[in-house]
């Protein structure tokens, strides 16, 4: 059996300055490569954070033959995937693009509380639902899940603060994909207490979800792309 070892891909390299995105560089590009050199497209990419990178796929989805790839990156922001979007989702030539992102841009700390955060996450985005549209590859924008306090935010003040700008996000996330003709996946009121706040069966930490949190997800996504002809 012979390997091309000179397949043309895309390597974003190291962004430095210690962040998430670096991670998994090696991996994914020693993926990405063996992919493209085999001629194999994805049916199914997921890009984001911890929520996605976190997530057994193949547990909700797999089991029909569906091809599923995992770009998650736990930590990761806006910022850095769309640094490296084109290497980790465009250049698959994916199917389809599942994409959330967005929560850590919103941070843990006083620094972040400032609403400007959420005009560098539209802008991101919005570039990233552009350049998808441009590569004729169908997008679905995911809102942010909410969050509750405990291992996060143990001052009651930062969670509904928080809350109310994953409130704010959202909102241009369902405005941007009407905008890019991507879909959006609404799994942010599937998951909501009525004090607005992640229902905390659903994350013991009071963000990442639980088995049962992302059979949730699972459902939104899958019946969301079914109303839109898509099906996964």
């Amino acid at each position: 059996m012979t390997t091309n070892s000179s397949t043309p891909i895309i390597k974003p390299g190291l962004f430095g300055c210690a962040v998430s995105a670096d991670s998994r560089r090696f991996e994914f590009d020693c993926g990405n490569e063996s992919l493209l050199a085999a001629n194999v497209r994805p049916d199914v990419l997921f890009i984001g954070d911890s929520i996605t990178h976190l997530w057994e796929l193949q547990a909700y989805f797999g089991g029909t033959g569906t091809i599923l790839i995992n770009r998650g990156i736990g930590g990761d922001t806006s910022t850095y995937v769309r640094k490296r979007f084109a290497a980790d989702a465009l250049q698959l030539r994916p199917r389809l693009i599942v994409m959330k992102i967005g929560t850590n841009d919103l941070g843990w700390g006083m620094e972040q509380l400032a609403d400007s955060i959420i005009d560098t996450i539209s802008e991101n985005i919005t570039a990233m639902s552009e350049d998808a549209r441009a590569a004729e590859i169908p997008l679905a924008l995911c809102s942010l899940l909410p969050i509750w306090g405990p291992n996060w935010y143990p001052v009651p003040a930062f969670t509904t603060r928080k809350n109310a700008q994953i409130v704010a996000t959202n909102a241009r996330l369902r405005a941007i994909a009407a905008d890019t003709g991507a879909y959006y996946i609404d799994y942010y009121s599937a998951v909501l207490t009525d004090s607005g706040e992640l229902l905390h069966e659903l994350a013991e930490d009071g963000i990442h979800p639980n088995a049962a949190g992302y059979t949730i997800m699972a459902h939104v996504l899958r019946e969301t792309l079914r109303n839109n002809g898509v099906t996964l």
